[in-house]
């Protein structure tokens, strides 16, 4: 076993996918923190603070399924290619952009270039690695996403302080570029893997019923919305009734149906991307508009959180194969201890760039070790502890994180924000590996590609439908025309204490799913 390896190419394959998934989490990282600058320097309104997050999900989300489908027929290497350019494309037109018209045609090309990418990458890795190391070349191409969350926030907040937000998006043009250049000799040709006839009718009504309920909810509550919303819904609707009868279905709607763990981990998956994803956005504008903090002070209190996922995540996954090492209670005591006691040294809380890395610091060693103590005593108290108590515990754990939130008002409250983070990093960190993993041990081999693709749906219409949650909930409290200024301070605090509490309540729910989907009569 020693001597099982990976090989040159299948190297090369790995790390040029971790590079193309290096881009979405960093443009959806980067764009929380320079989004208030970009708004502000093109002196747009309000209402476009939500659709410029809205109409990536919404193309990314509307694509995925239907294109990651067609790609078994054509060819997964071309569509991830296309995928690739089409990414660094759009990024560069936004950084190229002077209005905001040009900002959202250019987000939609970054949308759809997401949607081809994504919705191969994975299968690109495993088509040319045994099953035996697909785990290393997995978790290669994976650390790409990972390494996007942590870089996104500090790079984006240290060039627009120093450069403007454009070079935010510029510099994802030769990554993209680099991507490009080492798949086109690198990645082997793929063969069609899918020869019966492509689901049109199931394409077209999944794409015009998604993309009209996501912009009709994102619209509400005006009345043309709610049309709009209704006639998606109803389109859907047909769509699975097509789809239950179709020779090839685009979604095999009879495993959602009669799998109940799979259904129920789905669907815990979607409510939190639900809940979490507009957190981003939400914090990073109240740190500007409330505390009137830099790019660059708001991007180190936001990474607390990735600094923690892209560390703890491998504790979680330890804890899922029940392979945590004895010791972890005791080391995770005394980093929780080291971490705490670092913090108090600190005392007072600044806005000075070098402050807030310490507090970082500090704050994640401390919720590593707390993280740690959590698992270690789950996996000591139950015995083979199936998923469900480390996702449930992970949901409960961001919770917290939301109800500390709901104490932030205008005065600065720096260490509350990072605890916040704190726990929304240790919380994400414990759902979703075990999650994404008891989805696809739900699933026969044969459907790990659905099982797959419907993962990846789920987590971007539960991001598309957390912004279009936030944007309505920004109409109905500042009015869709408002350019965010100091006088809009208290309104917009009102607004953001709303975004939480429908949060927690989504986060309740997705509880009681990640809890009973375990359940032995499933």
């Amino acid at each position: 076993m020693d001597s099982l390896r990976l090989n040159r190419q299948q190297y090369l394959v790995a790390v040029t996918v971790a590079i193309a998934c290096f881009l979405p989490p960093f443009i959806g990282e980067a764009t929380n923190i320079a989004l208030p600058s970009l708004i502000s320097d093109l002196q747009l309104p309000m209402s476009m603070f939500g659709w410029i997050l809205t109409v990536y999900l919404l193309t990314s989300t509307v694509f995925l399924i239907p294109a990651a489908r067609y790609a078994d027929k054509i060819s997964k290497k071309v569509f991830f290619t296309v995928g690739v350019l089409l990414l660094g494309l759009g990024s560069l037109g936004i950084g190229l952009a002077t209005t905001g018209e040009m900002v959202l045609v250019m987000r939609a090309v970054e949308g759809v270039g997401n949607a081809l990418m994504f919705g191969t990458a994975i299968a690109l890795v495993t088509s040319v690695v045994n099953a035996e190391l697909r785990g290393t070349a997995i978790g290669i191409a994976m650390t790409g996403v990972f390494l996007g969350q942590l870089a996104g926030p500090l790079l984006a907040g240290a060039l627009t302080d120093v450069y403007g937000w454009q070079m935010v998006y510029l510099i994802l043009v030769p990554i993209a570029l680099l991507s490009f250049v080492l798949a086109v000799p690198f990645i082997p040709r793929d063969a069609p893997t899918d020869k019966m006839p492509y689901d049109w009718v199931g394409a077209v009504l999944f794409i015009l019923g998604m993309t009209l309920g996501l912009y009709g909810f994102s619209k509400m509550p005006d009345v043309l919305a709610l049309v709009l919303l209704v006639c998606g819904l109803l389109l859907l609707g047909i769509f699975f009734w097509y789809e239950m009868r179709a020779a090839n279905p685009l979604i095999p709607v009879q495993i959602i149906l009669k799998n109940r763990r799979f259904t129920f981990n789905n669907s815990a998956n979607l409510l939190y991307y639900v809940a979490i994803y507009a957190m981003g956005s939400l914090v990073s504008m109240y740190m500007t508009h409330a505390w009137n903090f830099s790019a660059l002070d708001r991007a180190l209190v936001v990474t607390t959180q990735g600094l923690i996922l892209v560390l703890f995540t491998i504790v979680t996954g330890k804890f899922y194969d029940h392979l945590l090492p004895r010791w972890l209670i005791l080391s995770g005591v005394g980093m929780a201890v080291v971490g705490g006691a670092a913090a108090y040294l600190l005392g007072v809380p600044s806005a000075d760039p070098v402050w807030l890395l310490a507090a970082v610091i500090a704050a994640s060693i401390a919720a590593f070790g707390c993280g740690s103590i959590v698992l270690a005593v789950i996996d000591r108290m139950v015995k083979n502890a199936p998923p469900r108590y480390a996702t449930t515990t992970g949901l409960f754990i961001i919770a917290l994180g939301m109800v500390l939130l709901l104490t932030c008002g205008a005065e600065q409250s720096v260490w509350t924000m990072i605890a916040v983070q704190a726990l929304f990093g240790v919380g994400i960190a414990i759902f979703v590996t075990p999650n994404s993993t008891a989805i696809m041990n739900a699933v026969s081999e044969q459907e790990y590609g659905m099982a797959s693709g419907t993962l990846s749906t789920t987590r971007m219409l539960g991001m598309a439908v957390s912004i279009g949650m936030m944007t309505v909930l920004t109409n109905l409290f500042l009015g869709a025309g408002v350019q965010m200024g100091p006088e809009y301070v208290e309104e917009f605090l009102v607004m953001m204490h709303a975004t939480v509490l429908a949060a927690i309540a989504v986060l309740v729910i997705a509880m009681i799913l990640s809890w009973t989907a375990d359940s032995r009569t499933s």
